[in-house]
């Protein structure tokens, strides 16, 4: 225990300013220089070819139709990769050289790792990003990389992957492989950084390395390690909870809210601090046995240099920590956001997208929209239905689509879900049912085409004056339909529905933007808000989902749980007591 010990907490703080200086200015470089220049590198593609956005709905469509977007956008996935490996040796080579008693410069390690990528050769490098990529999934083996926020698996996929044993089964099996590949492959980095090993020799050297008892023992270390790492980074939280605690006992506002200045950038900062420490403990690990590359030395540096540089870093520092904190505190203070239920349910209380359903949905959980879905029967009339086929809410007594039957047929089955029964309503009689229950609509148009604008036509022929004198709005995944409603009605308030946005800020003619809420970003909500562009947040249906897209700034949040996200936005408003922010901010960190 003493040895592990000394390897997670002893070592790092023994050199901690050096460890700190190579991560930070590697961040630094990454976020404020590489990430920006790959963006705009896309965006010009996007203006080249007039791509409006590229999201999971249309990624296959833009590729194949917009040729020179394709080019940029592979030539800026190849950049960011190369730029990812590059942080990967940056770090091997400037924590190694740390653990080896050196005192290298952030600058002299990360310009030997850009001398190290460029004659590494394709075969090398692609095996660095192919560990980094495989251990990514394992806090313990891995480095956190700004690059790589957005690969994931999207939450509404989730539901999917769980609903059956052997999908999730199958899943289990891919993750339990990984950790196998990723432990036995502890080396690969080292050996080709270090040892300058070809891809085939760093293989099978750490293959070597990892077997029998020297596997296990590595196995025992990085769990272990993680586990006292994880018990330092509670501790820290706790004893800044504790501290904002004793603040507000005082019971004076102000000083709660100065006293929340410092805790919550304590908070921010006691997650990049142990961040650190992780990453020198499994690195240190990593490279303990093997001979470290020679870095220009610190001390060589003048006092002078060495205050700016250090001035530098412990600003950055503490940017990074006020930043997300402070927009935290202010985008949850008393701040209005729609309560939208999905699909016209609450906790499972009905049938999605039946008139009973809603009426108990608004009589308890009294949300502020009622978000469903609609679809054109045979005979052009709509009713309320979100999947294109009738199998599953019929319990097979249908598997035809709504598209194959005429309004009567189709409102006279009965669909079955959550030990519930309803008749398919059609949408004239839930518009009357939602006027009485005085809730507002967000109407989604499903479509079974790829184009289909006239379906706005069909639809606001019908319903434009009571979605006007009502104030309801609709969204759509389609683009030309959403497109084809603005001009139709452009006072209608319509949405795009985007499950994850890749290429910035969509150029549509929507007013808001619903958003898949596991690809939200702070900035990106910031962004479209500058744009005066709203952001829904879909499907929100656990509490630190809901207080994370509620602190990012968010309109509103669609959610299978109005009553909780309700409950959730009474206590955000009432938590003056700033305890009850960080202790949910610490939750949401925590949860990342």
């Amino acid at each position: 225990m003493k040895r592990l010990w000394e390897l997670t907490w002893g070592r790092f703080w023994q050199s901690r300013w050096a460890f700190s200086r190579v991560y930070l200015a590697v961040t630094i470089v990454i976020t404020a220089l590489a990430i920006p220049v790959l963006k705009g590198l896309v965006y010009v593609g996007q203006w080249l070819d007039n791509v409006p956005f590229l999201s999971l709905s249309n990624f296959k469509q833009m590729l194949l139709q917009n040729p020179a977007f394709t080019v940029i956008l592979i030539m800026a996935i190849v950049a960011l990769l190369a730029v990812f490996a590059w942080q990967a040796v940056s770090y091997v080579l400037g924590f190694s050289a740390i653990h080896a008693g050196q005192k290298p410069t952030a600058l002299s390690a990360m310009k030997q790792a850009g001398y190290q990528i460029r004659r590494m050769g394709f075969g090398r490098s692609a095996l660095i990003v192919a560990y980094g990529l495989l251990a990514l999934p394992f806090p313990m083996l891995t480095f956190h990389s700004a690059l790589l926020t957005d690969v994931k698996i999207p939450e509404f996929v989730w539901p999917t992957i769980m609903a059956t044993t052997w999908m999730w089964g199958t899943l289990a099996i891919l993750f339990v492989g990984a950790l196998f590949l990723a432990i036995r492959f502890f080396y690969v980095l080292p050996e080709l950084v270090l040892h300058q090993q070809s891809a085939k020799t760093a293989l099978r050297n750490s293959w070597q390395k990892t077997t029998g008892w020297a596997g296990w023992r590595l196995v025992f270390k990085l769990f272990f390690g993680s586990l006292l790492i994880g018990a330092m980074t509670l501790l820290a939280f706790g004893v800044t909870y504790l501290l904002q605690l004793g603040i507000d006992q005082l019971g004076n506002l102000d000083v709660s809210a100065l006293g929340a200045v410092l805790t919550f950038i304590l908070a921010t900062l006691s997650d990049i601090l142990f961040s650190i420490v992780g990453l020198q403990f499994v690195f240190g690990l990593m490279t303990r046995d093997y001979q470290v590359v020679a870095l220009t030395d610190f001390v060589s540096k003048s006092k002078r240099s060495k205050r700016w540089v250090g001035a530098f870093l412990i600003l950055n520092l503490i940017v990074q920590g006020a930043t997300p904190s402070f927009w935290f505190v202010v985008n949850t203070a008393n701040r209005h956001m729609k309560i939208i239920s999905h699909r016209g349910i609450d906790g499972g209380n009905g049938v999605q997208n039946t008139i009973p359903a809603l009426q108990d949905t608004v009589a308890k959980a009294h949300p502020d929209y009622v978000e469903m879905d609609i679809r054109q029967t045979k005979d052009g009339k709509w009713v309320l239905m979100h999947d294109p086929n009738l199998t599953t809410l019929t319990k097979g007594a249908s598997n035809k689509s709504i598209s194959d039957l005429t309004l009567q047929q189709a409102t006279a089955l009965t669909v079955y879900e959550n030990g519930h029964t309803a008749k398919i309503p059609s949408f004239a009689a839930y518009a009357k049912a939602a006027e009485r229950a005085h809730v507002k609509l967000l109407v989604e148009i499903k479509t079974e085409r790829q184009t289909a604008p006239d379906l706005a036509d069909s639809f606001l022929k019908q319903f434009k004056t009571v979605m006007d004198q009502n104030g309801w709005e609709m969204h759509s995944l389609n683009y030309s339909v959403v497109q084809r409603l603005k001009k139709l009605d452009p006072k209608l308030p319509v949405g795009m529905i985007l499950p994850g946005d890749f290429v910035g800020n969509p150029v549509t003619s929507a007013d808001f933007y619903t958003m898949e809420y596991s690809f939200l970003t702070r900035e990106q909500v910031e962004s479209l808000n500058e744009l005066r562009k709203g952001v829904y947040a879909w499907t929100v249906n656990d509490e630190t989902g809901m207080v994370a897209a509620y602190s990012q700034g968010v309109q509103g949040e669609i959610t299978d749980d109005a009553t909780t996200l309700h409950a959730v936005m009474q206590d955000s408003d009432k938590a003056r007591l700033m305890h009850q922010k960080l202790g949910r901010y610490i939750v949401n960190i925590l949860a990342e």
